[in-house]
């Protein structure tokens, strides 16, 4: 498919650089990566692409001090998911320090 479509040659080739970008370790190489690809991506035709690059260059500094820092907020959306979970199970637990316990209980 790549072969005979440039548009998805392209998107493919953005897609990967930046998976890249994402996978490498040293700090000065994916953020100089980063800047390019988000000058590519801006300019590269496509819609979404464009779409995702504006949102990228909003939030560039964050991105980049995850790049730096290798810190993210996975943990907190995972506790958050748990107990979006726990509440759609609970059917409408109606006091709150019950909920409040079983949420400390299997969080931890």
């Amino acid at each position: 498919m790549l072969l005979y479509n440039d548009e998805l040659r392209k998107a493919h080739y953005l897609k990967e650089w930046f998976y890249k970008i994402c996978q490498e370790t040293k700090y000065s190489f994916q953020r100089e990566q980063f800047l390019k690809w988000l000058a590519n991506a801006e300019t590269c035709g496509m819609k979404d692409f464009e779409d995702v690059a504006a949102t990228y260059r909003r939030f560039s500094k964050g991105i980049l001090s995850a790049f730096k820092y290798g810190i993210t907020n996975d943990p907190t959306e995972g506790f958050n998911n748990k107990i979006k979970v726990m509440k759609r199970t609970s059917y409408g637990i109606r006091n709150f320090e019950r909920f409040r316990t079983r949420i400390l209980h299997c969080t931890n």
